[in-house]
């Protein structure tokens, strides 16, 4: 029998930027933003690639409208020269809306130039068309805004590191960010360690000029709560799979909505189960498989080593470590760590510990990267016993009767994975199981 499709479209986007509305909301870290801003303190966002940085600067605009803060957006993603720079912020002022736009109409006036590829070209009356000298001009319109509205105005530059090789640039937003008592800016990018460049080294004209907020993980109760709700708003059901929906994206913007993606297509008029959410998790990792490839090809060997350390559960500093993943010494494995920090693929959490930051990709590694695998023995629903190949029901490999005849599985399992890990857990104490273990009894508690 065909099961009844929905007629709602899958709410759970997670191939482009989202509009505030379809994001999960960042209250805390705008609400912090709004009063940095509003207080006339610099900010700079750190935020790896996929953590909702682009969602949150929506998030931010939209409230900074709510307070009656103009606000202004400019991409400066992929800049390769003064001109580009120049005119990203020329579109980004020109797409400001009703009054505001009049102002910058009066303001940008005839200032011009040619871009190096032959873009745009406008040109004030009399004056060579010099770059630097456009950017100084289009600095100032934002004082020039708040001037005439007598608002205080909120920018915001997105991808800002772009301009560590433009030399002498960030030399300039400074004679301007110092000088502007009414405009406020929040500097943002997507690769940490060369923004941190810009604000972090005495070298730089922008150092010590901005606070920093280093944008983390989202919330587990605000995660729970959207997929839950967007579920129902579209006539489904997320049920028992939401909790463990959400711990298997670790708490990732971008993952989260991959994951409710595949587990909203599964889905049709019951409850999802762990069993939807097994199907959902294999095709997600089907979907991102070539994508994770490029990107472990793109690695030095040593880099794939400190990965399978990591997704091993090992620090790669160790000998053990070091030795089943082919590092030849502490020093190289601290080169290529400190290499996959720089870019975001690994992080340290509070205990300096390092991680995968992208838990599919942890997945990933720990299939076709040679880590080491975990087989977990637990207590199934019933009275059985599961083997898992990860910390998660959804890596559910059998299920048994018996303690005996899992362990015996897991025993198989092992030999024939790169001699993986078997933890077994043979109580019934929720007090002594891990929480990904409990599955609907952890709802019930």
């Amino acid at each position: 029998m065909a099961r009844k499709r929905s007629d709602h479209a899958n709410p759970f986007v997670y191939a482009r930027a989202l509009a505030p509305e379809e994001a999960i909301e960042r209250a805390d870290e705008v609400r912090l933003l709004l009063e940095r801003a509003a207080g006339g303190h610099a900010m700079t966002v750190y935020a790896a690639r996929r953590m909702g940085k682009t969602s949150l600067l929506k998030q931010l605009r939209a409230a900074a409208e709510g307070k009656k803060m103009p606000s202004v957006l400019i991409d400066l993603s992929d800049v390769l020269s003064v001109a580009d720079v120049a005119v990203r912020l020329e579109q980004a002022y020109r797409a400001l809306p009703g009054r505001l736009a009049r102002v910058v109409g009066r303001e940008l006036g005839g200032l011009g130039f040619t871009t190096p590829l032959g873009g745009f070209t406008f040109q004030r009356r009399g004056e060579a068309s010099d770059p630097v000298a456009t950017v100084h001009s289009l600095l100032e319109v934002p004082a020039r805004i708040a001037e005439r509205s007598g608002q205080r105005v909120l920018v915001i530059l997105d991808e800002f590191q772009a301009l560590i090789d433009l030399q002498g640039l960030d030399g300039v937003f400074r004679s301007h960010l110092q000088h502007q008592a009414q405009v406020s800016y929040v500097f943002c990018g997507s690769e940490p360690s060369l923004l941190r460049a810009l604000f972090e080294d005495r070298a730089r004209p922008l150092y010590g000029q901005a606070q920093q907020l280093r944008l983390g993980r989202i919330a587990f109760e605000a995660a729970h709560d959207f997929v839950a709700a967007r579920f129902s708003q579209t006539g489904k059901d997320s049920g028992a799979a939401t909790p463990e929906l959400v711990h298997l994206s670790e708490l990732h913007p971008q993952r989260l909505m991959l994951l409710a993606h595949f587990l909203w297509e599964q889905v049709r008029d019951e409850p999802a189960t762990i069993s939807d959410l097994r199907l959902a998790y294999d095709s997600a990792m089907r979907a991102v498989d070539l994508e994770l490839r490029y990107l472990w090809d793109g690695l030095s060997a040593n880099e794939r080593r400190v990965l399978a350390a990591v997704a091993s559960g090992l620090s790669p500093y160790q000998a053990e470590a070091r030795a089943m993943a082919g590092l030849a010494s502490a020093s190289s494995a601290q080169r290529a760590a400190q290499a996959l920090l720089d870019r975001a693929i690994l992080e340290r959490d509070e205990a300096e510990a390092l991680h995968i930051l992208d838990p599919l990709l942890a997945r990933w590694v720990r299939r076709h990267g040679g880590a080491r695998l975990s087989v977990y023995v637990v207590p199934g629903p019933s009275g059985t016993f599961v083997v898992t190949d990860g910390p998660s029901l959804a890596f559910t490999r059998s299920e048994h009767s018996t303690l005996e005849e899992a362990q015996t599985e897991a025993d198989r399992i092992a030999a024939s994975d790169r001699g993986a890990d078997v933890m077994i857990y043979d109580t019934d104490d929720p007090n002594d199981l891990p929480d990904w273990a409990l599955g609907e009894r952890a709802l019930e508690g």
